[in-house]
């Protein structure tokens, strides 16, 4: 009977407290989700540029965004940022830090109305991955490759440098000097406003954000046409 009493006494004792932590381990389960595609860190350092240990964000400010898998997942973050030193994408859910971990397994990730895709693209002779941004899509995709080069000043740090990609029938985006024959070619009988465009806000052929804003000016003249008939 004694050892009855005892049994049933441990049994009460510990299951609440196992029901408890099997409750935490679903709450904290719920709080961070990884989605399959994602690992929490604590970040080491969060300043845009070190010299000794570059961290270079194309911006370092998280901006709105989400996350769409190959298999149709949408995940809508607090924030997303494109950290180009590591090639990774962050983000912040629940006031935590979490980074993408399985790259291949996204479709596209759009950060402040702007797409990436993670690709195997040709750079000098060698086969690479990397997240490209995605400024055209049709008969040949426009793509605008971010990298960080040493400044010349000692002050300044890093700097962001972008290379242009053409993707083609079926082949792997491949390396061009400019995009500017590709996008005159892509929008014929539009030279007039993408030149004036260009020329009236100062920009220049190699500068990306102003062919993502020249693209998408492009794209509204037949949004326009549409519109009007």
């Amino acid at each position: 009977m004694t050892k009855i009493i005892l049994f049933l006494s441990f049994f009460f004792f510990f299951t609440p407290i196992n029901q408890g932590f099997s409750a935490d381990k679903a709450i904290h389960k719920l709080q961070y989700p990884t989605y399959g595609i994602l690992q929490y860190f604590v970040p080491t350092h969060l300043s845009k540029t070190s010299v000794n240990s570059p961290i270079c964000y194309l911006n370092q400010n998280f901006k709105s965004g989400k996350i769409i898998t190959k298999t149709k997942g949408t995940i809508t973050p607090e924030g997303i940022r494109y950290n180009i030193s590591e090639e990774v994408i962050e983000c912040k859910i629940n006031k935590q830090y979490g980074r993408i971990s399985f790259p291949r397994k996204l479709s596209e990730v759009e950060i402040d109305g702007n797409l990436f895709v993670f690709k195997k693209y040709l750079l000098k002779g060698d086969s690479l991955n990397g997240y490209l941004q995605k400024i055209h899509a049709g008969n040949k995709n426009l793509y605008i490759k971010y990298s960080i080069k040493k400044s010349s000043s000692e002050t300044s740090g890093w700097n962001i440098k972008n290379v242009f990609f053409v993707e083609a029938d079926g082949n792997f985006p491949k390396k061009v000097n400019s995009l500017k024959s590709e996008i005159i070619n892509i929008y014929k009988g539009k030279e007039a406003f993408a030149n004036s465009f260009m020329k009236k806000n100062n920009y220049s052929w190699k500068e990306s954000k102003a062919l993502v804003q020249l693209v998408t000016y492009l794209e509204s003249l037949d949004v326009s046409k549409v519109t009007s008939r």
